[in-house]
């Protein structure tokens, strides 16, 4: 193998590096030990019943929860509902590692009792650097016991989430939360 062909494997390995999605960057859910979500039926929206989502990205959070709850089989209502659903959007700090690649050129001759080299290399991709991170969480609460029964947190959003990007963390987040039972109970 020569000097060219190693240096483009190097290139290649840390193109396929910097490329990796994070592996522990997925949706997350806990429901509490003592909940029975698939006997219940109905869902409605935590805080004033007339007071609406404020910003387009709570509209489209809602719209894709409402969308996701009444897939799995639950009734949204205003009067007495069996739990209610609030969400929230978390900004974090959070390391963007860079590339670690580094390629390196040299020169150098080595003799009888004489030897040098000169050599210099240069960084390949980007530098690590601090970055915003959104992410959305949901409850589910009991509001005869006023506690939650079920939370998730969302994979990260794109930096300027838009409707589907959205719509698409609200279906893997849920994929956690449970269906309404086909009898109710």
């Amino acid at each position: 193998m020569n000097f060219r062909s190693i240096a483009l494997a190097f290139v290649a390995a840390g193109t396929l590096i910097g490329c990796a999605g994070d592996a522990g960057n997925k949706p997350v859910w806990v429901s509490a030990s003592d909940s029975d979500i698939p006997a219940l039926a109905t869902f409605g929206w935590d805080g004033p019943a007339d007071v609406a989502p404020v910003t387009i990205l709570d509209n489209q959070i809602r719209d894709a929860l409402r969308t996701q709850l009444l897939a799995k089989g639950f009734t949204e209502t205003s009067e007495n509902p069996d739990f209610l659903i609030s969400h929230e959007t978390i900004e974090h700090d959070a390391l963007k590692k860079g590339n670690p690649v580094r390629i390196g050129f040299g020169v150098g001759s080595w003799g009888s009792n004489v030897g040098g080299s000169v050599g210099t290399s240069v960084d390949v991709g980007e530098k690590d650097k601090m970055v915003q991170q959104l992410k959305l969480q949901v409850h589910a609460l009991d509001p005869e016991r006023a506690r939650e029964i079920w939370a998730g947190t969302s994979a990260v959003l794109p930096e300027r989430p838009d409707a589907a990007a959205v719509n698409q963390a609200v279906v893997d987040l849920m994929t956690g939360f449970p269906a309404k039972a086909a009898d109710g109970t």
